[in-house]
């Protein structure tokens, strides 16, 4: 085993095999640089699978909007029950209202979801009205009772 002086690479650079050896030019005239398979991108573009204009930015989303959508619906089968259908729908129609007055002060994205609260939140009110209208006709008409 040989002994290496400190600060050099014991096992040595090896000159690689593969290489191509350096031939000079022999015309002696510069040769043009080479250019890529590909060609490279003109000045001003990007490169090639790049989303040139960016991504779009991100609204801010309203979740008392989504809320109201989901109580909204929720009222319109909850109407079977007149009591339920009327509370749950104006707790949606509510919602509905609050989160439109935001969505506009802040600029948020999600008014279509608002808009399905409010109007599914009148539908289930209007339904549940009808429900209790009509189990007081048939109660008073004697079909309440069994």
């Amino acid at each position: 085993m040989s002994y290496t002086p400190p600060g050099q690479d014991p096992y040595g650079q090896q000159p690689d095999p593969y290489a191509q050896p350096q031939q000079p030019n022999p015309y002696g005239q510069p040769q043009p640089p080479v250019e890529q398979p590909y060609g490279q991108p003109q000045p001003g573009l990007q490169q090639p699978y790049a989303q040139p204009w960016g991504a779009a930015p991100l609204q801010q989303r309203n979740n008392l909007a989504l809320a109201a959508m989901i109580v909204g619906i929720i009222a319109i089968p909850a109407a079977c029950c007149a009591l339920l259908g009327i509370v749950v729908g104006a707790a949606g129609a509510i919602m509905g209202h609050i989160s439109m007055k935001q969505i506009a002060q802040l600029g948020q994205s999600n008014r279509s979801q608002a808009l399905t609260g409010i109007i599914c939140g009148y539908v289930g009110v209007g339904l549940g009205i009808l429900n209790g209208i009509a189990g007081l006709v048939l109660r008073t008409n004697g079909f309440g009772s069994f």
